[in-house]
């Protein structure tokens, strides 16, 4: 029986099959389709090029004559880079990259930090974006999609660059601002120039953009951006002025790229610390974040500026001689040569480099002030220019803070008076303060050096103190803010008594 029932579904089988061969195979309908086929149906106007975007890229390339350190790396990418896909920064498979939009929205903010934003080309970016996602582009012409991808491919690039670089370090480079101001000497071969600026700080280079450029290429514009804006208190106080209508918004702006400069130290990174704002003519000292001391300051003068920088205060030095640098020696010591009385008054003499040998009044002639091989210097005690007692730290002018012969100089309003060193109001309350209260017996000492006749053979020897170290160091931060968060945190604006404020704001014009 079963062997019946297999042959019959056997053959129900073979007649099947022999059925469906008879019947006729339908061909799909799209079978016979080639690529020419579908090449009909594209749009010119909407297909993108590599190799054509590359070759617009090199075009704006040539064309760009902005002189920013950021305009130059973006032009060099593109050239590196020219016949290569690393070429697209911003170019993916969808057209511009997301992060398009990220640096979109932060530059559309710029104002808020005192740009415009021409200064970035938002709105030739924003422009492009639009026709880009309307895939509105015209066949042929500006507005084509090789032109169009290609601006968004170096404008994004530019942009990120001028502002994200110029808000992590600033958009203008003091170095070159202040350094080239104040000739020093010139002649028929060469001109310098005073060191008016002469702080540690971070500058851009080719690392800084080659990480920007990589920040792009791993789809972190916005963390890169995120860190860029990450300032100090004193920019965040400063930046909170833009907030009120009655400070002078040009102000605001200087002062706000001064504290974009990234100096290699900082007053926020201590417990304690001395900060001396220049056109203020005011020191602060502060300790655990509270206001220990302040008091008015002298500084250099117009022609001998004070130079910025940051250090640390070593030692503190009782009755010091005062060494008269070279430049006071040849335009106002050499003319006296011979000049016995004005010797005697100012308490100067001469003394040989390599002897040691002392020279006064009279002998000291004209020949012996301009000889290397001798020193001209002042007598410590009453009546010498350091005052009573001189607070040194390491720097590159032989400037530092000190106490003053001439204390009338603190009922003045503009006190822009020294040769560059800072002349202090109250030199005993700074010296207790770089003491930290440890030492009261020291403490008397040094009331009494600073108060001795050092002329008066019974002057009391063991109570004298010539040279005291400072431990710990503490850091000194000489400053130049118009605009500055006093301690107390209001913001108080002082006149720009070196005319820094307009080469500052005419660079940021030129952004």
């Amino acid at each position: 029986m079963r062997k019946h029932l297999s042959m019959l579904f056997s053959l129900a089988l073979v007649l099947m099959i022999a059925s469906c061969a008879k019947e006729k195979v339908v061909e799909h309908p799209y079978a016979g389709l080639s690529s020419e086929y579908y090449d009909s149906f594209s749009d010119k106007a909407l297909t993108a090029n590599a190799q054509e975007i590359r070759d617009n890229i090199l075009n704006i390339v040539k064309a760009d004559r902005d002189s920013l350190k950021a305009d130059r790396y973006t032009r060099a990418h593109y050239k590196y880079f020219s016949t290569s896909p690393s070429a697209f920064l911003w170019i993916d498979r969808q057209g511009i990259s997301t992060q398009a939009d990220t640096l979109l929205a932060c530059l559309d903010s710029c104002d808020r930090e005192g740009f415009e934003k021409r200064q970035f080309g938002v709105e030739y970016i924003r422009k492009d974006l639009e026709t880009l996602r309307n895939l509105s582009f015209e066949a042929a012409g500006k507005n084509s999609i090789n032109r169009v991808l290609a601006r968004l491919e170096y404008n994004l690039t530019k942009a990120f660059l001028r502002y994200a670089v110029g808000q992590r370090y600033g958009f203008t480079n003091p170095f070159d601002l202040l350094n080239r101001l104040d000739v020093r000497d010139s002649d028929s071969v060469r001109i310098t120039y005073r060191q008016l600026f002469d702080d540690s700080i971070h500058i851009c280079g080719k690392q800084t953009f080659y990480g920007a450029i990589n920040a792009i290429k791993h789809d972190s514009v916005g963390i890169y951006l995120a860190k860029a804006m990450a300032h100090t208190p004193i920019y965040n106080r400063i930046k909170a002025g833009l907030k009120n209508d009655s400070l002078d918004r040009q102000l605001i702006l200087v002062n706000l790229e001064r504290a974009r400069w990234k100096p290699t130290d900082a007053p926020h990174l201590h417990d304690e610390y001395i900060i001396v704002n220049i056109p203020a003519f005011h020191l602060w000292a502060m300790r655990d974040n509270r206001l220990s001391i302040d008091m008015k300051i002298g500084c250099g003068a117009t022609k001998t500026k004070t130079p910025l920088l940051h250090s640390k205060i070593k030692r503190m030095e009782l009755n010091p001689q005062w060494v008269i640098p070279w430049s006071i020696r040849k335009k106002e010591i050499s003319g006296h040569g011979g000049d016995a009385g004005y010797f005697s008054r100012n308490h100067y003499f001469a003394r040989n480099k390599k002897t040691g040998a002392k020279l006064t009044g009279a002998a000291i002639t004209q020949g012996i002030i301009m000889s290397p091989d001798w020193s001209i210097v002042q007598e410590g005690g009453d009546g010498n220019s350091l005052g009573r007692i001189i607070f040194r730290f390491d720097n590159n002018f032989s400037i530092y803070v000190h106490d003053t012969s001439t204390p009338s100089v603190f009922q003045r309003k503009v006190r822009s008076v020294s040769h560059g060193c800072i002349r202090v109001e109250k030199p005993y309350e700074l010296a207790c303060y770089l003491l930290r209260d440890k030492d009261p017996e020291t403490a008397e000492k040094i009331k009494y050096s600073m108060e001795a006749d050092m002329s008066d053979p019974k002057r009391d020897w063991k109570k004298l103190i010539g040279s005291k170290k400072v431990n710990p160091q503490v850091p000194i931060f000489i400053v130049y803010y118009t605009l500055f968060p006093v301690p107390d945190g209001t913001l108080e604006s002082y006149p720009d008594i070196y005319g820094y404020d307009s080469v500052i704001t005419k660079a940021l014009r030129a952004i």
